[in-house]
């Protein structure tokens, strides 16, 4: 099977229009086109390709160089974890969000860990589709109801303790920005540190939280006040 449907969304070329292009990554055909029809409606957002394998959303991603690409975990060939990784790894600007029906934690931190900005259940209404696309295009991470419930549930206990230790202001400003949803070149690049000094940092940050990973990190900062 090709790993790319026809589309009547043509390419659209990077512009300061303000308008938000976006790559839709999944392998369901009727669900492609209704999440498509659904940011139709936007006028500042254009479905610039839609695609069914893992290898073809990581070059329509490079071809396109979208804002946000919305994957699904689940794609042809390659899975849609390991694309957003490649994305990440190949330097390219495009921020990604996960669109899928798994909510499981596992799969949940699997894709925070791979580098996504955003994390959504596929029976989203529109108005949250689109809240979210607008956040994510703009540098905000964005986990529905959904996917953080469980999280808060499991890691609840943790976040309880007290006699945290204290980050120091580097650890905290790598912690506010992990809290954006941002990938740790993302993060190297905004703090303007190497990607090696990054991931000490967040070792360390996860140690003095207790914390397994970063969407622990996260939750617990969140209750300790340590982020908004």
């Amino acid at each position: 099977m090709n790993s790319s449907r026809p589309t009547p969304f043509a390419p659209a070329a990077a512009s300061d229009s303000g308008v938000i292009r976006i790559v839709i990554a999944e392998d369901h055909g009727v669900v492609a086109d209704g999440v498509a029809t659904m940011l139709s409606f936007e006028n500042d957002m254009e479905v610039v390709d839609i695609v069914t394998s893992g290898e073809a959303l990581v070059a329509s991603v490079a071809a396109h160089r979208p804002e946000v690409a919305l994957v699904d975990v689940s794609l042809e060939g390659m899975d849609g974890l390991s694309a957003v990784r490649a994305i990440g790894e190949q330097g390219l600007p495009t921020r990604t969000m996960a669109l899928t029906m798994f909510t499981d934690h596992d799969t949940v931190t699997r894709a925070v860990a791979a580098g996504v900005a955003g994390y959504l259940p596929k029976n989203v209404r529109r108005e949250e589709l689109v809240q979210a696309v607008r956040a994510v295009a703009l540098g905000k991470g964005f986990l529905h109801p959904d996917v953080t419930r469980p999280f808060l549930e499991r890691v609840g206990p943790l976040a309880m303790h007290s006699g945290l230790q204290p980050l120091s202001k580097r650890e905290q400003d790598v912690l506010e920005e992990l809290a954006t949803g941002k990938s740790t070149r993302e993060i190297a690049e905004a703090l303007d540190l190497g990607d090696e000094t990054v991931k000490s940092h967040l070792s360390r940050i996860y140690a003095k939280l207790k914390a397994g990973d970063r969407v622990q990190a996260v939750v617990i900062a969140m209750r300790h006040g340590l982020v908004r």
